[in-house]
């Protein structure tokens, strides 16, 4: 059973949402010319709070809603948070062993459980993410754990609605996702490096090899990334997430060789990428920012401030043991 479906649905119709339609968020990583890992990302998901770039240090304690005891930070973490009801929901974030992770929104093919599972750490899926970044080194460390871990759809502590995601995460062995389309978690290698919303990861591959006149059904990675570097036609530019897929890896592949990619030139990708605020509609780009997981920096710059915060982790950690707000969107 879908858990996620009855509160999904009404978030969809609040939003006049369609899969054709869902707008929210990219993300890829990259290695840029001195050999640091970047991870991009614009954060495109609507909340009642403001998103921030805060800062949570070792030893701060949180308290999932689904398990019946506090757990304490290993690893500080630097990211972009909201803050409410005393908590902190983390969108994304690098923390201090050189672990990151985005995530994302997957609606109509996330699975949890509708109850906590006995024997296991049930967590919602907003509190996953903070497990992952607060309580994990690597992605080793998290394959070795994931399998004791359930997804429990209950709302989050400020009782909005059932959200459906899945997890890109980067370390110096490489890129992964997690995507919940089963109550099984597994953490598997992404080769495009890029990530974005519904559908699944192997359903936009495919997708992205129809678009490259390849069989839908040619898995090799290898093949692709020729097709890619190959390609001479018209870039996609919808905002739907089958478009920005194709658009981010044509960018990540074709016009970005490593040698030459800087935070800069990321940066000015997402620019390309954010969706601006029209009306009254939910979906738009509240920040965007480039993660350097080697040097445990984050460049953020919020929609709604001219400002472009930078801030890095083991300056943080030598400077405060208590949580900082370092910039709003």
């Amino acid at each position: 059973m879908m858990a996620v479906d009855m509160q999904d649905f009404a978030y969809r119709r609040q939003s006049n949402y369609s899969l054709e339609m869902t707008r929210m968020c990219t993300s890829l990583t990259i290695t840029d010319a001195a050999t640091h890992l970047l991870l991009g990302r614009t954060m495109d998901f609507p909340t009642k709070t403001p998103w921030q770039l805060t800062y949570l240090p070792v030893d701060y304690h949180w308290q999932p809603i689904t398990a019946p005891t506090e757990f304490t930070f290993q690893y500080a973490v630097l990211g972009g948070m909201r803050a409410t009801h005393g908590h902190y929901l983390i969108g994304d974030g690098v923390n201090s062993a050189g672990l990151a992770v985005a995530e994302l929104y997957f609606p109509v093919e996330a699975h949890y459980y509708d109850q906590p599972v006995s024997g296991k750490l049930s967590l919602s899926p907003q509190d996953f993410t903070s497990w992952l970044l607060s309580q994990n080194s690597s992605v080793a460390q998290i394959a070795q754990q994931l399998p004791e871990i359930a997804l429990i759809g209950v709302p989050w502590y400020d009782q909005e609605a059932i959200y459906p995601f899945h997890w890109l995460i980067a370390d110096a062995t490489g890129t992964y996702i997690i995507e919940p389309t089963t109550h099984t978690l597994t953490i598997t290698r992404n080769p495009t490096a890029v990530l974005t919303n519904t559908p699944n990861l192997a359903k936009q591959t495919a997708n992205l090899n129809r678009f490259l006149h390849m069989n839908p059904s040619d898995r090799r990675w290898l093949t692709t990334q020729l097709a890619l570097q190959a390609y001479h036609g018209d870039v996609p530019n919808r905002t739907i997430p089958t478009d920005r897929f194709i658009k981010a890896t044509l960018w990540r592949w074709r016009d970005s060789p490593d040698t030459l990619v800087t935070r800069s030139c990321l940066t000015k990708f997402l620019q390309t990428m954010t969706i601006p605020k029209q009306n009254d509609h939910h979906d738009y780009t509240h920040y965007y920012g480039v993660l350097d997981v080697d040097a445990q920096a984050y460049r953020f710059k919020g929609i709604a401030h001219p400002t472009v915060t930078t801030a890095k982790l083991p300056e943080l950690m030598r400077r405060s043991t208590n949580p900082i707000i370092l910039a709003k969107e």
